[in-house]
């Protein structure tokens, strides 16, 4: 962990360096000539399922995307893969620290996208990472973002992308605006599962925390803040009245909170791109079995559906949430989650 979180800062305090060498990269392998022919952006709140989605789209291999063994040297990926076959070579499996019965890889996917994101907004740290950014927004991370898919595709010599970073969905115009030929998966789901979900995450990084906290610091280095000491929670609504977390009942109420104050901002802002088919919105919770899933990958034109088969029988497993929540009282509060559930591809 310390390793990984020191190269992070190495290139963090070096960035112009880091950046010089990106584009020697960059000319050496002819990236600026490549086209990026289609794109996949998978997001949605925390604990919705987008990782689990992320990683059975994966496991088809047809897709390139940004997987443990980019970490470090994330900026300069295509000279980096020459020498992490090294730096990983006794890494084996091992269960993601979320506890949700994961196991991953140097291979796994994540979303690691968000380091290009958090160092290609200007007051990124002081405005938040869920600062709207729509079509008409322009900076330097349009020509980064573009590089660091070009160089990703490179790496894993596939035309087609996949990413899976949460923080997109408040980015979904600027991206449907650059990439017009991708398509983004929106997860839903029961925002009081989700939430019991997120608490549990929480808690858990808070306890990882007091045992390391250098496990905290990698994570806010990363862009990974909705959970943990380090959390800072989005703000889209006015009222963001305080909520006293004292117990672990409250901090559930608050990520309830957050759940809906989400999909209202998705219902505000997303329903055009919704109803126009580029924005694919997926119940997590209406899947069961494997041929629930069965409607998204068509839609996606999916060829390898027994590999993706193969992984969903391995990994998948139904969580079913035991709780005292009266969910009639959230019942009125539900309704923007409903009208979601309405568009839900599965």
């Amino acid at each position: 962990m310390s390793i990984v979180l020191n190269y992070l800062k190495l290139q963090k305090n070096h960035k112009k360096i880091f950046q010089i060498i990106s584009e020697v990269e960059n000319f050496i392998f002819g990236i600026n000539k490549l086209s990026i022919d289609q794109n996949l952006f998978v997001c949605g709140m925390p604990r919705s399922g987008t990782t689990f989605l992320t990683h059975l789209l994966n496991s088809s291999n047809e897709f390139s995307t940004f997987k443990y063994k980019d970490l470090p040297f994330y900026s300069i990926p295509i000279f980096w893969n020459y020498f992490n076959k090294l730096f990983y070579f006794s890494k084996k499996k091992f269960r993601r620290v979320h506890g949700d019965n994961l196991f991953i890889d140097k291979f796994s996917p994540d979303s690691f996208e968000e380091l290009i994101w958090k160092n290609n907004i200007p007051q990124y740290n002081k405005n938040g990472y869920w600062q709207n950014i729509d079509k008409n927004y322009s900076g330097t991370i349009d020509k980064s973002l573009q590089s660091f898919i070009k160089k990703v595709n490179f790496i894993n010599k596939k035309k087609k992308y996949l990413s899976k970073n949460n923080n997109n969905i408040f980015r979904i115009k600027y991206l449907l605006s650059k990439f017009p030929n991708s398509k983004i998966i929106l997860l839903i789901r029961d925002p009081i599962d989700t939430a019991l979900s997120l608490t549990k995450v929480h808690l858990k990084f808070l306890k990882f925390h007091k045992l390391n906290e250098k496990f905290s610091e990698e994570l806010k280095l990363l862009g990974h803040e909705e959970f943990g000491y380090y959390r800072k929670l989005f703000k889209l609504n006015d009222d963001n009245n305080k909520i006293h977390l004292k117990n672990n009942a409250s901090q559930i109420k608050l990520y309830i909170k957050k759940c809906l104050e989400l999909n209202s901002f998705i219902i505000k802002n997303y329903i055009e791109e919704i109803e126009n088919g580029k924005i694919i919105v997926v119940d997590f919770n209406n899947i069961k079995k494997f041929e629930d899933a069965l409607p998204l990958l068509k839609k996606l034109k999916i060829d390898n559906i027994n590999l993706i088969k193969q992984y969903f029988d391995e990994n998948f497993k139904l969580n079913i949430y035991k709780n005292n929540i009266d969910k009639k009282k959230y019942e009125e509060l539900f309704e923007n989650y409903k009208t979601l559930q309405k568009y839900s591809l599965v």
